[in-house]
């Protein structure tokens, strides 16, 4: 019996120390619900509130559409990558006579989110009157989902489980002690430099309505200083490499496009497909854009990929990766009023 006590005694200990040693653990684990940082597991009916951790924009559409459709109608939709932050629903509006448009995109967009969001849109019975397509060489290249959090695709469009989508943010909090700086910048509600890569530090506004994502800090930045923040901005100084995209469409992008394809055409939709001008100036492969509009009417893809006067402005960018609205405004009134005279 004493052997016995004894070794009670020592397994006791042994969970004392673990409760102890786990406490530290617990107490983060307690602010990740609390805070829910990416707004992920809790319902918003918007997300126009300053987030300071960079949320999965692929969820967030989604349930911006989840929580809007019924209420508005969307019959016209915005898709494509984060570059289709050029292009705003109101701006949209005007050429396409419809109030209840909605920006549908997701951070690095892919083919497979495209073809899958206009499925999960068509589960809702919502119409596809209207439908721009925002793409580049990246996004086309894609035909899977990504595993990194803030580019993994909504469980809902997709039909996976929630339970690993939500799985993955959790782990992306307690990854590189995120949840450190996360909470120093809460308690303190000031940005370290070290904050800089983890955390966002300028305003991003979600419109409650539409779901464009807007930046004003930065748009006031560039209003206030042109010239000084095109000074500043260092990765804007990188010199161009124009040339020619890798072809990037095989079979699988081939059968996903004829799936977004045979979508549209189930709903006469009028659609226009946009083909992003980025700053690198690199032009969209000939191959795949021979492709593209073979699977599509040709009227309705538009390249803008390559050197030309969009791409040749530094000011049309906000930085390397993202063109402004004005650039968005001006391929508007150029695909449409041009469509219009045909």
């Amino acid at each position: 019996m004493a052997g016995f006590s004894s070794s009670a005694s020592s397994v006791l200990r042994l969970l004392r120390n673990v409760l102890w040693l786990s406490l530290p653990f617990l107490a983060v684990l307690v602010t990740y619900f609390a805070f829910d940082p990416f707004r992920v597991l809790y319902h918003y009916p918007t997300y126009d509130e300053p987030m300071v951790a960079i949320p999965n924009r692929d969820y967030i559409s989604t349930q911006m559409y989840l929580n809007t459709y019924e209420k508005r109608p969307h019959q016209s939709f915005i898709l494509g990558n984060s570059r289709t932050l050029a292009f705003h629903v109101r701006d949209w509006e005007p050429y396409i006579q419809d109030t209840l448009a909605f920006h549908y995109d997701a951070s690095g967009e892919s083919l497979y989110g495209v073809w899958k969001k206009l499925q999960f849109v068509e589960q809702h019975h919502s119409a596809l009157k209207n439908v721009l397509i925002i793409c580049d060489a990246e996004l086309l290249a894609k035909t899977t989902d990504f595993d990194t959090p803030i580019l993994r695709k909504d469980p809902r469009i997709i039909g996976t489980f929630s339970f690993d989508f939500q799985l993955s943010f959790l782990k992306s909090y307690f990854s590189n002690f995120y949840f450190y700086q996360f909470l120093k910048q809460r308690a303190s509600g000031t940005f370290t430099p070290e904050m800089a890569n983890v955390l966002e530090h300028r305003r991003v506004y979600y419109d409650p309505i539409t779901n464009d994502l807007i930046l004003p800090d930065i748009n006031q930045e560039i209003k206030s200083d042109s010239a000084g923040f095109y000074n500043r901005n260092s990765r804007l100084k990188v010199s161009r490499k124009p040339g020619i995209s890798e072809a990037v469409i095989g079979a699988e992008q081939l059968r996903q496009l004829v799936a977004v394809r045979n979508i549209l055409t189930r709903h006469q939709t009028n659609y226009q497909i946009v083909i992003s001008p980025l700053f690198n100036q690199k032009q969209l492969n000939p191959a795949d854009l021979a492709i593209m509009q073979r699977v599509f009417d040709t009227k309705r893809i538009h390249d803008f990929s390559g050197i030309n006067d969009f791409t040749n402005q530094i000011s049309n960018y906000y930085e390397e990766s993202h063109y402004r609205p004005l650039v968005g405004r001006a391929i508007l009134r150029q695909i449409y009023l041009s469509t219009n005279k045909k």
